[in-house]
């Protein structure tokens, strides 16, 4: 099936003049029902067509209209309704609200009377609160209460009741933690001599060490067979000693958790100490957080990409 195509590129406005001089009135007005009244480009006036053919009545006279609106519907008749209105009879149906069935005791096995009820009829305010307190009901008790119930404090649970306010509590005072006492040297010397009774090496927040102190404890660790944990958090570890460290893992393989965070290492050194995990693959825990020079995201993606066979767990490695 063919479909024509037309075109207007050699439209004559003059022919279409000349069609629409030879049309009557009746058929321009037909002409005009099939206008689109939304069509933008005609006028306001022009896009409705004349709803009535009648001749003006007169000026318009606003309060005589409305004279002749009230009075012609007075006596225009009402439509007929199917049922005639009577005062006071209900149309339609009647809403009824639906009936509430309240169970009984025999009927719901939930409202039978336990052993419970007694308790709590008999119970004081006081063992409420701190009921209400163990259950974690935290909108009807304050911060205090609630802290001794779970603290096992009830002497300062029926603190106000029901209507108790928080209130601030004095400071409590707490006392700073102990130096780390532990002697580094004598630390070397056990594990030097593999004493059996040396399992865990901690020299936290020593910050007097020397670096050929350090370097001296990690290699007099490269022959031990009992120490298990070696914790130096906060000893001022630099690279050097972080290299010795390497040599210290690759060497011993009793070793299973290592810590040295809070020092001074940089990213290439970590990675050696990542690195020399591979080896033995005796390490489960590894801290190695909160070093002084930030470590890099290209540092980590080496890591990722060269020794993605690492297995155990490295704790907070990667945090600033």
């Amino acid at each position: 099936m063919t479909t024509a195509k037309t075109s207007n590129e050699h439209f004559d406005m003059d022919d279409f003049d000349s069609l629409l001089d030879g049309l009557t009135a009746e058929e321009l007005d037909k002409i005009n029902d099939f206008v689109d009244p939304e069509n933008s480009y005609l006028p306001a006036g022009d896009r409705c067509k004349p709803q009535t053919n009648k001749a003006a009545t007169g000026p318009y006279n606003r309060n005589q209209l409305l004279e002749f609106l009230t009075e012609q519907g007075k006596n225009e008749k009402d439509w007929d309704e199917q049922k005639p209105y009577v005062a006071g009879e209900k149309r339609g149906k009647v809403w009824e609200p639906a009936a509430v069935v309240t169970p009984t005791t025999e009927e719901d096995d939930f409202l039978a009377p336990t052993e419970w009820d007694d308790v709590l009829t008999n119970a004081s305010e006081t063992e409420i609160v701190e009921l209400a307190a163990i259950l974690g009901f935290t909108g009807l008790i304050n911060q205090v209460q609630y802290h001794a119930a779970v603290m096992d404090k009830a002497s300062s649970v029926n603190s106000g009741g029901w209507n108790a306010a928080a209130k601030a509590e004095p400071l409590r005072i707490v006392p700073p933690e102990p130096d780390n006492t532990t002697n580094v040297e004598d630390c070397i010397k056990k594990a030097s001599a593999n004493d059996k009774e040396l399992i865990r090496i901690n020299i936290n927040n020593i910050r007097d060490v020397k670096v050929d102190v350090l370097k001296d404890l990690l290699n007099a660790l490269k022959e031990n067979t009992y120490v298990e944990v070696l914790e130096m958090v906060n000893v001022g570890m630099t690279d050097s000693v972080g290299r010795s460290l390497v040599e210290l893992i690759e060497a011993n393989t009793t070793l299973k958790t290592v810590n040295a965070e809070s020092n001074r290492l940089t990213g290439p050194v970590i990675t050696e100490i990542v690195r020399s995990t591979l080896k033995n693959q005796t390490i489960i825990e590894l801290r190695l957080s909160n070093q002084v020079k930030s470590f890099c995201l290209f540092i980590y993606l080496s890591i990722l990409r060269r020794e993605n066979n690492i297995r155990f767990e490295l704790v907070g490695m990667f945090k600033k």
